[in-house]
């Protein structure tokens, strides 16, 4: 006689990668030198719409913008994307995982705000994304004159993978 179980991973690999991209955002905002209470303040929705969007495979990048408010000519001062890779590991095990030590490289690469400095999480989502109360359409930011640091994947659980990049102002 033999037995066999099937667990379906999706939804568990949809939590941890939601969960732990929202965790690694706020050690970004902390080890940047950010106020972290808005993120606090938001964190319910913020989970809510990631997790629904990696569900239903929307999803494009997770980005956290940091701004000087009033600076011109971009009040852009650095940038965090989380790239989505549904297909990071096809056919997965179903490992859940997190990769501290690249989040602690970006922060350590990119270095402090002034406390002045405000930031907000911007999604980008493929078309025919579902919509969620709550959440309005934005722009990025221009990202003229930064360059862009490809740090590697951060996280990931099932097939899903999230790779971290960031953003620092190019020297001339």
């Amino acid at each position: 006689m033999t037995t066999a179980v099937h667990v379906n991973t999706s939804t568990y690999a949809t939590t941890h990668v939601a969960t732990n991209m929202l965790g690694s955002i706020r050690s970004i905002i902390k080890g940047s030198g950010l106020n972290p209470d808005l993120l606090r303040d938001q964190w319910a929705a913020l989970e809510h719409g990631i997790a629904t969007w990696l569900s239903s495979r929307h999803l494009a990048t997770v980005t956290l913008e940091v701004y000087h408010p009033g600076k011109q000519p971009t009040d852009l001062v650095g940038r965090f994307d989380f790239t989505i890779n549904y297909g990071y590991y096809p056919g997965g095990d179903g490992d859940l995982w997190l990769d501290p030590d690249t989040v602690a490289y970006a922060i350590r690469k990119n270095g402090s705000y002034p406390a002045r400095c405000q930031y907000r999480i911007v999604i980008d989502n493929t078309p025919g994304h579902p919509e969620i109360p709550g959440w309005t359409a934005t722009t990025y930011r221009s990202t003229a004159g930064f360059t862009r640091h490809v740090v590697g994947t951060a996280l990931g659980g099932g097939s899903l993978g999230a790779g971290l990049s960031y953003y620092t102002r190019s020297s001339r």
